[in-house]
C-alpha cells in the first residue's frame, strides 16, 4: 500500500501495530537499508507491520536553482521498497503544515493516531517538527507517554565520511559508479520502458534497445558503462551508452542505449531495468563510422572480460 499526500488531511487509521522508519529515503543507500533491516526484525520477531514514512520534496516546492534530480525516481523507490518487504510506504510531501507541526503533535496526531506506532526507527541525526525541535532525545523522552519504543541507528561511514544522498550524488556526477554502488549497497539503477529509436545501432552491427528515464532521474556523465539488463526478472550482461551520439546524430538529445551480449529478443514496450556496474570511457565524437565501430568492438571486449567479475 502507498499513501501519498498530506497525511494530516487524510482519513488514515491503521489498526495493526506498526514499526515505522522515518527519513527521506532518497536513494535507499546502505544507511537507509539498515533502517529497513530493523523494520524486518520488528516484523519477524514481534509481528509488527512494516511502515516507511518518507518525507519527500516535490519539484513544485523547490527553491530556484536547487537541484531536484533524484538517485531513485518515485517508481523506482516504490519498487525497491516492495522488494525489501515494506508493507506500507507513506510518501509525505514536505509542506508548511508538516514543517510547522509541534514535535509532540507529530507523534500524537500522525504516528500514534493514524499509524498506531509501537516502534520508531530512525537515524541518530533525525530531526522533525517546528524549527526542527524534534530529535531522537525528544522521541525517547515521550516513549512512556505514547507507549512506543525508539530504535536509533548510527550513521554508517565510508572512508571516514557519513554515507548520505549528498555524497552519492557527488559520485554519480563524477561517474564513479563503483563507489556509488559501494555506498548504495546495490548497483545504481535506471528503469524505463523500451522505446523505438532510430535503429542506428542495428545498421552498424550493434543492435541496441533504448529507454527514456524520468525527467527527475539523476544520470551519470555521458559515456560507456558495463551494465546488466534485467527484463522479466532475468539478467543479461550488457553495455550501455549514455549520451548524444555525436558521431551519428547532431540533435543533441541525450539517449540511453543498451546492447545485450549474444541475445536477440523483442523488448519493445516492456519495462527494462539497467544495473550499472562500471564506467568504461567517456563519450567522444569519432572521425567516421568505421572508427566508431572499432571503438564499440573494443568497448564490448572490455565489458565481456569485466563481466566475469560479476557473473
Amino acid at each position: 500500500m502507498i499513501i501519498y499526500g498530506n497525511v494530516l488531511e487524510q482519513d488514515i487509521k491503521i489498526n495493526s501495530e506498526v514499526a515505522v522508519a522515518l527519513g527521506k529515503f532518497d536513494g535507499l543507500h546502505r544507511g537507509h537499508r539498515t533502517l529497513i533491516e530493523q523494520l524486518s526484525l520488528a516484523k519477524s520477531q514481534r509481528g509488527l507491520l512494516c511502515v516507511v514514512f518518507a518525507f519527500v520534496k516535490s519539484p513544485k516546492e523547490t527553491l530556484e536553482g536547487e537541484d531536484m534530480k533524484y538517485i531513485l525516481t518515485t517508481a523506482e523507490k516504490r519498487l525497491f521498497m516492495e522488494q525489501n518487504g515494506v508493507d506500507i510506504l507513506v510518501e509525505c510531501p514536505i509542506k508548511k503544515e508538516i514543517l510547522s507541526m509541534e514535535p509532540e503533535d507529530f507523534i500524537e496526531k500522525i504516528l500514534k493516531d493514524k499509524l498506531n506506532v509501537k516502534e520508531i526507527i530512525c537515524g541518530s541525526d533525525f530531526r522533525f517538527g517546528h524549527n526542527r525541535r524534534g530529535n531522537v532525545e525528544f522521541l525517547r523522552e515521550h516513549e512512556h507517554i505514547y507507549n512506543y519504543r525508539t530504535i536509533i541507528v548510527d550513521k554508517l561511514k565510508y572512508d571516514e565520511r557519513d554515507i548520505s544522498s549528498t555524497y552519492i550524488r557527488e559520485e554519480i556526477a563524477n561517474g564513479n559508479i563503483s563507489l556509488v554502488n559501494e555506498l548504495l549497497g546495490y548497483p545504481y539503477t535506471v528503469m524505463g520502458v523500451v522505446r523505438h529509436g532510430k535503429q542506428l545501432g542495428r545498421t552498424i552491427g550493434f543492435p541496441t534497445v533504448n529507454i527514456v528515464s524520468e525527467a527527475d532521474k539523476m544520470l551519470p556523465p555521458n559515456g560507456v558503462y558495463l551494465t546488466v539488463a534485467v527484463i522479466d526478472g532475468k539478467e543479461y550482461p550488457a553495455i550501455t551508452n549514455i549520451g548524444t551520439r555525436p558521431t551519428v546524430d547532431d540533435s543533441g538529445n541525450t539517449t540511453i542505449e543498451t546492447h545485450l551480449f549474444d541475445v536477440s529478443i523483442d523488448m519493445y514496450g516492456r519495462p527494462l531495468e539497467l544495473r550499472f556496474l562500471r564506467f568504461i570511457r567517456p563519450e567522444k565524437k569519432f572521425e567516421n563510422i568505421d572508427k566508431l565501430k572499432e571503438a564499440i568492438r573494443d568497448d564490448i571486449r572490455v565489458c565481456r572480460d569485466a563481466i566475469k567479475d560479476y557473473f
